[in-house]
């Protein structure tokens, strides 16, 4: 066999395998998706090199002295550095999880007393500030100093504050988000660094089942989901089904009739296609909006992400919808009203969208082959 078709044969099969083992280490929770997609994105670039004909032919002139021992060397540093990156994976999952375990040291409660005293709209609810609701409203905040006051203070108009104790997690913001905070009769949780979207959300599970709340409603501090939806999204959580079964997952859509109408970009469309198109082929349902981030969520559904790694840390859309539906919990949707950010800078913004398809598309996978395939949790 010619020298240069040994490199060749041996770059494709290392690509193969590389592409294989990180999707499995995927799938069983031993990889972060960070780590996969770029194993996988150099995996397929092995495969390339071995079978593109161009490329074949420079890699047999660069290697065409001293081959074995290019093979060997190069075989011994790949299976390192993946042998590195899965240590780093596992310790990147405990620490995010050690961290939300030590953020959830650092509350602190707003003063209602003092607000109240300013703004009558709260006042009537003040006496009863203490008693714990059976919802609660958790808002993920990082750098959010122009929106998040706006809404607090409607958060603590009388029709929400009556039915929802309010979780502000600021996630190690560098602006004056959390004295703004601090201003309004809710809890806050800061981050001791910056946990990400995922990990943010978790913490306020982990809080919620610790505290005995009954239902959940996560929404975002950017001023695109609307108050009104709290009402309606905490009533459907609340009713029951013609078999007495209420939902777990309650989604707020923004492309269902009733909706108001939102603005999406030509890529963003894309995407939500081919979630939507990814869900319904395995599961059979049809979600309209695979990736909102306005959800209401029973304690079944809640109490089961507060779980360790049983939540994606750092982007959970259409791979948390996958996961829940497969594993049975009942998802509901229900039309949302929603408004584009005005002020600040959305976390998908630059080349941040490209890296999020590339993502969560394996994500996907990843969650539809452990489930079906693999048949675990």
């Amino acid at each position: 066999m010619e020298a240069g078709s040994i490199v060749a044969i041996a770059m494709t099969a290392a690509g193969i395998a590389v592409m294989l083992c990180s999707f499995w280490f995927l799938s069983v929770k031993r990889m972060t998706a960070d780590f996969a997609v770029m194993w996988e994105i150099l995996g397929i670039l092995l495969i390339l090199a071995g079978i593109v004909p161009g490329l074949a032919e420079y890699t047999t002139v660069l290697f065409e002295k001293g081959e074995q021992w290019v093979i060997c060397i190069g075989a011994g540093g790949l299976f390192f550095f993946y042998l590195f990156s899965l240590l780093l994976s596992r310790l990147q999952m405990e620490n995010q999880e050690l961290a939300i375990e030590v953020s959830l040291l650092q509350k602190r409660d707003g003063s209602c007393e003092n607000y109240s005293r300013s703004k009558s709209v709260c006042a009537e609810d003040a006496a009863g500030y203490e008693h714990r609701k059976e919802l609660l409203i958790i808002l993920p905040v990082r750098n959010e100093e122009k929106n998040i006051g706006r809404i607090l203070e409607q958060l603590c108009r009388p029709e929400i504050s009556k039915i929802a104790d309010v979780l502000c997690i600021n996630d190690a913001s560098k602006d004056t988000s959390g004295e703004i905070i601090d201003r309004y009769p809710c809890v806050q949780i800061v981050n001791i660094f910056g946990l990400g979207y995922g990990s943010t959300l978790q913490l306020g599970y982990k809080y919620a089942v610790r505290n005995k709340y009954q239902y959940v409603i996560q929404m975002d501090a950017d001023g695109q989901h609307d108050v009104c939806n709290i009402p309606m999204i905490y009533r459907k959580l609340k009713a029951a089904g013609e078999e007495g079964e209420r939902p777990d997952i309650v989604l707020a859509s923004r492309f269902m009739e009733g909706s108001s109408q939102f603005y999406v970009s030509t890529v963003k469309k894309f995407a939500f296609w081919m979630f939507q198109s990814m869900i319904r082929v395995v599961t059979g349902r049809k979600i309209a909006d695979p990736t909102t981030g306005l959800q209401g969520l029973g304690k079944r559904a809640f109490s089961y992400y507060a779980e360790y790694n049983n939540f994606d840390y750092q982007y959970p859309d259409a791979n948390m919808v996958m996961q829940m539906l497969l594993l049975q919990f009942k998802l509901e949707e229900v039309p949302a009203v929603m408004h584009a950010r005005k002020y600040g800078k959305s976390m998908h913004s630059g080349l941040e969208p490209v890296s999020y398809m590339l993502r969560m598309y394996l994500s996907v996978l990843a969650v539809v082959f452990r489930i079906k395939v693999l048949n675990r949790r």
